[in-house]
């Protein structure tokens, strides 16, 4: 595992490629960036897992265990709490004067928050559809709703053949 040195190290080996892309715009240069960037995020990702007890945390919300308010925090923290950060820093922008360079690094949170709202969309709808679903088979089922499922399960099935 890897510890903070070497997370710092690693963003100091990034910081040096981003440089040399800056000073020499060659193919290998950003090539070995995108290499530095993958590698700080993967160093980033494992350390934290190192950290956090996810097997845990997935554990009780499968089994619809109540949640710590740490657990809590987290959660939020892995679902949306980069996009506040993002959202926060957006807001920054708003204060400054918008050059070119801030457009630019305005046109990139916009990218990373769109990524993430992805996730957190993902998330929410699949909560509703299961809501909706709970909701509208709760009690009989009238026969237009009934053969309606009966031909998504079929379909289903047949997909899986």
């Amino acid at each position: 595992m890897a510890g903070p040195q070497d997370v710092v190290a690693k963003v100091e080996d990034t910081l040096a490629a981003a440089a040399r892309c800056t000073t020499d715009e060659t193919t290998q240069n950003y090539d070995a960036l995108a290499q530095e960037l993958q590698d700080l995020g993967e160093m980033a990702r494992r350390s934290c897992e190192a950290h956090v007890d996810y097997r845990s945390l997935v554990r009780k919300l499968r089994a619809g265990t109540a949640l710590s308010p740490d657990e809590r925090a987290t959660l939020r923290l892995l679902i949306v709490g980069d996009v506040a950060k993002i959202v926060s820093e957006i807001e920054g922008l708003k204060q400054s004067e918008l050059s070119c360079d801030g457009l630019m690094h305005l046109s990139v949170l916009c990218r990373e928050a769109d990524t993430l709202l992805l996730l957190a969309q993902h998330y929410l709808d699949s909560r509703d559809r299961v809501r909706r679903f709970e909701a509208s088979t709760q009690g009989a089922l009238d026969s237009d709703s009934a053969r309606t499922l009966a031909t998504i399960v079929e379909d289903m099935v047949a997909q899986s053949q």
